[in-house]
């Protein structure tokens, strides 16, 4: 963030004016966390947790705890609520030898800023990071308005380094040995995951740095098929350097919003560097909890239709969100051609026929912006509003590359992740207004054509629409200036009814000739594929997946899912999929070697 968001303050951010005070010019920002982490740090060994909280944490502080002494993913807001989590938990987890890392001031605003340290602690079995927020008080000291403690690595078990390399000068066998390695006709892997996307590749990777035996399961017949069969205009619509993959970052060479084809051959060539474990054109098609053995019973059906049964210890569902393929009455009845957004490829072809396109998000825009592009009749069915930031102004505010370029991808991605998601509510609602502003000729210009806009939940914008939904939103890549331009119709306020042999006829009873309908009514429950592995019975224990909890963090992801032990839902874009393999693979290798502590329930939703 920069000084360049001037919008008031809303109550609960500790804005100079709310906490009564400015910081000092030029304050000595390494000295001062040193001062602040060294009591800090004397508090969490003598175990006095209420001087801890009440003299180093801000009246109404934060704790997120990303797995390192909850072994969950919790947020605690209020010094009761942190002084009861660390009652519980400091001295069970073993809390303690918390060591300076760095310190830096950052400015959040032109009435906000803090100093941000950078600390190292211990617990019993593992190794973690934290990040700590400073704000300047009244009485001249600086407190935390924001603490987190990220599980980092386990005592004992460190990822492969280079000194951990096949020393043999002989390679010659590597082809046969690869070969033997990928059947696993001797031996199940440790933890089978299922799903070769971004999710699935960066978990199988993590897990191989640690040491754990993997084995992929992938429905397509090649790695980067998820992305290869999509239509031919979509790209990446986060810049490239928040997308860097674990262990292997993108060359500089690249564009910064790289095309979908191209994505799909860098993952191709991620699993192939990587010497991941792969098996193509399979299936996992049921799992079943053996309770005599505490392992997965999975039925995988090969490319060549045999089915082997693997004994596994764990199962990492990876499958991410998969497309609703809504039904629309009369849709059998259609004489013309109708499909899901995800098999559509190209606009080529379709000149002089009518296309309709159901749903008004990311993928509905992309479409109807490549129909307008070949001169075909195309028009959005706007079912309800949708909330658009533009791709350069806005994407490129909230994602700059100076900021994802500060420092290591590590560092970055502690400080993005060490920020409680409903601190940063009031924070993102100055940005999204103030990015609103920068696209206000292009949301003034959709308005009065009669596209119906929303500013995401409670004036958040696309970040909390894609947290709390998985979507509802549009990212301009130009789209919206052809609605303008009347190249793209839109049709808004009215579901539609029923699809006849040649039409599409809505609630208020109006009607549209169409040749060429396209649904694109965005993500389906991400239990589905789950209930179909493990049964219904089973399946319906799972809890919701995705959206957040009262705690305002994400349900189910990046956790063994309640009721089912040793299963795991990892998904996520690439930077998410990148930060929470790592905590998903230490949770693994954890429980693999008895490293493993109970899960904080205390105050959970």
């Amino acid at each position: 963030m920069s000084d360049a968001f001037p919008a008031p303050a809303p109550p609960s951010l500790p804005t100079f004016a709310n906490l009564g005070a400015s910081p000092p010019k030029d304050p000595d920002v390494r000295a001062i966390g040193t001062d602040w982490l060294t009591g800090f740090a004397t508090a969490v060994d003598s175990r006095e947790v209420h001087r801890l909280v009440s003299s180093f944490l801000l009246a109404d502080p934060w704790w997120r705890d990303v797995f390192a002494l909850t072994w969950d993913l919790r947020t605690f807001y209020g010094r009761a609520k942190v002084e009861t989590f660390l009652n519980d938990r400091l001295a069970e987890a073993g809390f303690g030898n918390v060591a300076f890392a760095d310190a830096i001031y950052q400015p959040a605003g032109v009435d906000l800023a803090w100093i941000l340290v950078h600390f190292t602690f211990e617990t019993t079995v593992a190794l973690g990071k934290g990040v700590a927020r400073l704000v300047y008080c009244p009485d001249d000291s600086w407190r935390a308005v924001t603490v987190s403690t990220h599980l980092d690595a386990l005592k004992g078990h460190p990822e492969l380094t280079s000194a951990d390399r096949d020393p043999r000068i002989n390679q010659g066998d590597w082809a046969e040995r690869r070969r033997k390695e990928l059947e696993f006709a001797d031996k199940d892997p440790e933890v089978l995951v299922i799903g070769g996307g971004q999710a699935g590749l960066q978990t199988a990777a993590r897990l191989k740095h640690h040491k754990v035996s993997h084995l992929i399961i992938e429905k397509n017949a090649r790695i980067g098929d998820n992305w290869r069969a999509r239509y031919d205009s979509l790209t990446l619509h986060d810049p490239i350097w928040s997308n860097h993959m674990a262990y292997l970052p993108f060359p500089v060479s690249w564009p910064v919003f790289p095309s979908a084809k191209k994505l799909a051959d860098w993952l191709e060539f991620y699993a192939e560097a990587l010497e991941l474990n792969v098996w193509f054109s399979s299936e996992a098609i049921s799992a079943v909890r053996n309770e005599n053995t505490n392992k997965w019973d999975v039925v995988v059906r090969r490319a060549d239709g045999l089915e082997r049964t693997m004994h596994v210890d764990h199962i990492v569902l990876a499958h991410g969100f998969l497309f609703k393929k809504t039904v629309f009455p009369g849709q059998d009845d259609f004489k013309g051609q109708l499909l899901h957004s995800s098999e559509f490829k190209t606009a080529k072809g379709l000149e002089g026929k009518k296309v309709i396109i159901v749903g008004a998000c990311s993928s509905g825009h992309d479409i109807a912006s490549d129909c307008a592009d070949e001169g075909v009749d195309v028009t959005i069915i706007q079912r309800s509003s949708t909330c658009v930031m533009s791709l350069e102004k806005g994407v490129l505010t909230t994602l700059s590359r100076a900021v994802w370029e500060k420092g290591t991808l590590e560092e970055v991605d502690n400080h993005w992740v060490s920020t409680p998601f409903h601190f940063t509510k009031p924070l993102t609602q100055r940005v999204m207004a103030y990015i609103r502003g920068l696209d206000k000729e292009l949301l003034d210009g959709l308005d009065k054509v009669g596209y119906r806009l929303n500013n995401g939940p409670d004036d958040t914008g696309v970040a909390y629409s894609f947290a709390e939904r998985g979507g509802g939103y549009y990212i301009d890549t130009g789209a919206g200036q052809k609605i303008i331009d009347g190249k793209i119709k839109v049709k808004s306020g009215s579901e539609v009814a029923r699809i006849t042999e040649t039409s599409v006829v809505f609630e208020d009873g109006s009607e549209l000739p169409a040749d060429v309908v396209v649904v694109a009514t965005g993500f389906d429950d991400a239990r589905a594929p789950i209930r179909k592995l493990v049964g219904e019975d089973v399946g319906a224990r799972i809890p919701p997946i995705w959206g957040l909890n009262e705690e305002r963090e994400p349900r189910a992801v990046w956790r063994e899912i309640e009721g089912l032990p040793n299963m795991w839902i990892m998904m996520g874009n690439i930077f998410l999929s990148r930060y929470f393999s790592k905590s998903v693979a230490l949770q693994i290798k954890a429980k693999q070697e008895g490293l493993y502590g109970t899960r904080y329930a205390a105050l959970a939703s």
